[in-house]
């Protein structure tokens, strides 16, 4: 598969799952640390094609860095943290999270930073556009995607139809 089909197929597996899978848990009070989840999830899925040789904090770090808006881009560290314990401890870590309150996105809340789910989200597609976007004219860049999409430990998420003899 050449290297502009690749991206096709990998920025169109990427909104099916992330970006249109999102609505559902955003509009579910449960659901709505869920998002959280998706959005950090979703993040490192980018920064491992845009940096496949990096670790995966410091990736992440860079890749929030270059990709989000402000002022979520000079988060990097509590990003990451974020990240860690959403993932492995099912808690916020250094934020505060909420959802369907955007006027209080990123305000401070007992010494915490507030996120909203939506407008985290908001700023998710923001850097996903930004790194397709940018995904196409820079050839390290892609050079590094198709290396990503090319490791057998690591590889491409795609969602059916199945292909394969039953």
């Amino acid at each position: 598969m050449s290297t502009d089909n690749l991206i096709r197929t990998v920025h169109r597996n990427f909104s099916l799952i992330y970006l249109g899978g999102f609505p559902s848990p955003l509009n579910d009070g449960g659901g709505a640390f869920l998002s959280f989840i998706c959005t950090l999830t979703g993040t490192e899925a980018l920064a491992g094609f845009s940096r496949p040789k990096d670790n995966n904090g410091p990736r992440f770090r860079a890749f929030v860095k270059d990709y989000f808006p402000r002022p979520l881009d000079g988060q990097t560290d509590s990003l990451w943290g974020f990240r860690n314990a959403a993932i492995h401890g099912f808690s916020p870590g250094p934020y505060k999270v909420i959802h369907h309150r955007s006027n209080l996105h990123l305000t401070t809340d007992g010494g915490l930073i507030v996120l909203n789910a939506e407008d985290f989200y908001a700023a998710f597609v923001i850097e996903a556009k930004k790194y397709f976007d940018a995904l196409q004219g820079d050839a390290s860049l892609r050079a590094a995607f198709e290396e990503r999409a090319q490791d057998p430990d690591t590889g491409v998420l795609m969602v059916g139809p199945l292909t394969g003899k039953p």
